[in-house]
């Protein structure tokens, strides 16, 4: 679904999407509430763009809310800017990517290709902004060298089944390594894993591809 009281972007990314054939639109919305009342009438839906501003409902309190009602809805936030304090709100709540319009409709794609295999995205100017507020108070999980490897391949941005090919190895031992990563870190994201494996740095901030950024 598309949430965005703008009617030309709702536009572009309709045809963006649409040209891809790799997703069905199914629904959109120019306010938060009648967004809302959309997804109960379609549990099916499986991800959502949304907009922050908006009239009516304001898009953190529509995301919590739309979250409430289907709790595996992946959120794509698709905004003109970014507030700090809601951005870690946000990644609190569990949304599944953050997307600057400055950054154009393709960003998009990308995120929805992402989030279709379970891979988180945003956009590589938040990562530092996320890094700045948070500090590490949790003594430091070793991984292992292969462990550290994937997790080098998540900062940038590489679906489960893209590191597998990258390794030469099957998607289900990439799926194997991320769930025990997890686990060790008491991470319940794979978000949450990257921020955790950059903050502490086990991967470089430096090294990632800031055209991609997980």
């Amino acid at each position: 679904m598309i949430v965005d009281d703008d009617a030309v972007v709702r536009a572009g990314l309709r045809e963006l999407i649409g040209l891809s054939g790799l997703f069905t639109i199914n629904g959109e919305a120019s306010r938060g509430d009648d967004f809302l009342s959309m997804i109960k009438e379609k549990p099916e839906t499986e991800f959502a763009i949304l907009d922050l501003s908006m009239p009516g409902l304001y898009g953190t309190v529509v995301a919590r809310k739309a979250l409430e009602i289907n709790p595996v809805l992946r959120i794509m936030i698709f905004s003109a800017y970014v507030d700090k304090s809601e951005l870690s709100m946000l990644l609190e709540m569990g949304i599944f990517g953050y997307i600057l319009k400055t950054e154009g409709f393709d960003q998009i794609l990308k995120a929805l290709t992402n989030a279709a295999t379970g891979a988180p995205y945003f956009s590589p100017e938040l990562v530092g902004q996320v890094l700045m507020r948070n500090t590490v108070h949790t003594e430091k999980v070793e991984f292992t060298p292969r462990e550290t490897e994937i997790l080098a391949f998540m900062c940038k941005g590489l679906s489960v089944e893209e590191i597998a090919g990258e390794l030469f190895v099957s998607s289900r031992t990439i799926e194997k390594h991320r769930t025990n990563m997890l686990s060790r870190a008491n991470k319940k994201s794979t978000l949450e894993l990257v921020l955790y494996a950059i903050k502490n740095g086990i991967v470089p901030y430096n090294s990632i591809d800031h055209k991609s950024v997980s």
